[in-house]
């Protein structure tokens, strides 16, 4: 009896470990054929900074985090009568123990900081050479000239995009993806109304490739992941956005 207990106790708490509130956010579409001023640039809190992520890292921090916290609180069922005390506590400390834990191993799967440098190097270089803002620019008017009467005074709609990050994501056998962010803020009745604005965080992740690919100076293979970047980026957006 005990055991169907323990066992129905931690279906329990896998369900509520695994369950979420959390919504999309909503952003506010634009009818068509309504004038629009569109502004594309870099965001207030860009650094500038690439950063390189380690993905096994990640995974095996989270690994870690929920299987330690399933392990706590079933450790927290023991309390008896206070077991609604003892289980988030149990849960709680399992998941640090258990992050810390990933964390050591995913460590081991990080690009080194010779080739993460040079890595930020190539790309830093190619930075220079490519236009990333100004092609995100002229990705997203073209395409929202499909949908909207495109102007250069905000006395329409007001559509800012801002390039809020660019990041590499790395893992354990070096291959390399990139991501880019962006945060859209729409305001529907025009900046002189002073209407109240809605945002939404955009994201691009790209395919991973081949260290040595991203590295290879004769390939036009970074070029062509930025220009695939901003091209994917501004149809998600445009296209969201005309859905009405």
């Amino acid at each position: 009896m005990i055991a169907m207990n323990v066992r129905g106790a931690g279906a329990t708490l896998w369900l509520c470990i695994l369950s979420s509130c959390a919504t999309s956010p909503q952003i506010t579409p634009i009818r068509s054929g309504e004038s629009v001023a569109i502004v594309v640039a870099m965001s207030p809190q860009a650094d500038g900074v690439i950063k390189i992520r380690n993905q096994a890292l990640g995974k095996d921090m989270s690994t870690g985090a929920g299987s330690g916290m399933v392990v706590g609180g079933l450790w927290g069922l023991v309390c008896g009568p206070f077991a609604p005390l003892c289980v988030p506590i149990g849960a709680a400390a399992g998941a640090a123990t258990g992050t810390a834990a990933g964390a050591v191993v995913g460590v081991t799967g990080a690009l080194s900081e010779e080739k993460a440098t040079l890595l930020r190097d190539r790309l830093g270089r190619l930075r220079q050479s490519h236009d990333l803002l100004d092609e995100l620019r002229s990705n997203v008017v073209d395409r929202a000239h499909k949908h909207w009467t495109v102007i250069s005074d905000p006395s329409g709609s007001l559509l800012t995009v801002e390039l809020y990050d660019m990041q590499l994501t790395s893992t354990r056998d070096e291959r390399i993806s990139f991501s880019l962010r962006v945060l859209v803020t729409v305001q529907t009745n025009g900046a002189q109304h002073q209407s109240a604005p809605t945002q939404k965080l955009y994201e691009y992740v790209g395919p991973f490739s081949n260290l040595a690919v991203w590295m290879d100076e004769r390939s036009d293979f970074l070029d062509t992941s930025l220009s695939s970047a901003s091209q994917q980026i501004a149809a998600q957006i445009v296209s969201e956005l005309a859905l009405n």
